[in-house]
């Protein structure tokens, strides 16, 4: 498993490992009726692109590698690849370091059709019992962190505003391991209508907010709940936390006075998992 990857078709520059006919064709610009709007985008890195490969909404149109790679688990990519008619070429490392805006690609880059943004309608037509909303997250890498923690403790859904708010980008899919690919995510115009949207809905809306007063103990968790954390510079929002139903602090016992973005509402989401899990059996 040590040896170079054995590429399909000779191995020359921009040599695909399937034929040419087999390359899937989409149209990038319009909205199907699961309300997914697909847009072209560039994604990189190992995890990403095994998660793309898994996905039926977001798989690769075509995917390239650095040709004279060594990398075992690059293999399974282009196994899962060939098993699904997507193309794969093999090029030069400036190339595919050119595709990928970054020298961060480890080795392989990817194009998708889709990013899996919902629109808020469609996204809530299945009554999911756990929801996110991310109140001016704007950094790639903690918003990727936060979904890959979310995706995980189970949230059904995401929703990040248009403004103040990094959107879903190769960098964000990278730091979320891929994760990112499989949360159905809304772009929304205004927090606090969509607040009041969810609550008409049955929702109650719980703020992670360093200064908050409630105990996690207080909430029903068996009820749907839509959780709300902040930016990485103010927190959640003033007029954001008047609109929450509960506002939730973590007890800190040691030295240091916070902690991160996606660590402090992995605690949270797990909590709530964990609480639901007991009383489901």
């Amino acid at each position: 498993m040590g040896g170079e990857i054995k590429e399909r078709g000779g191995g020359d520059a921009g040599t695909s490992a399937t034929t040419s006919g087999a390359e899937i064709a989409r149209n990038r610009h319009h909205i199907y009726g699961t309300g997914h709007l697909l847009i072209s985008m560039i994604i990189y890195g190992i995890n990403p692109v095994l998660e793309a490969l898994q996905s039926e909404d977001s798989a690769p149109d075509r995917i390239w590698i650095t040709r004279g790679t060594s990398n075992p688990r690059l293999q399974k990519i282009i196994e899962k690849a060939q098993s699904r008619d997507i193309p794969v070429r093999f090029e030069s490392a400036r190339v595919v370091a050119n595709k990928a805006s970054t020298s961060h690609h480890q080795e392989v880059v990817a194009e998708i059709a889709s990013i899996g943004y919902t629109d808020e309608e469609t996204l809530l037509e299945a009554a999911p019992a756990l929801l996110l909303l991310v109140d001016g997250v704007e950094d790639p890498r903690n918003l990727g962190a936060l979904l890959r923690t979310a995706e995980a403790a189970g949230v059904e859904g995401v929703f990040l505003p248009n403004r103040r708010s990094c959107a879903i980008t190769g960098s964000v899919i990278k730091a979320s391991a891929g994760a990112a690919l499989h949360l159905k995510i809304s772009r929304i115009g205004n927090v606090v209508q969509t607040l009041e949207n969810l609550k008409k809905r049955g929702y109650w809306v719980v703020g992670l907010d360093a200064q908050g007063k409630d105990g996690l103990h207080q909430i029903n968790v068996s009820l749907p709940l839509v959780v709300v954390v902040g930016g990485e510079h103010q927190g959640v929002r003033r007029l954001v936390r008047e609109h929450c139903d509960f506002l939730i602090s973590l007890p800190m016992k040691g030295q240091v006075s916070s902690l991160n973005l996606s660590v402090a509402a992995g605690v949270l989401l797990y909590q709530i998992l964990l609480r639901r899990e007991e009383a489901d059996n």
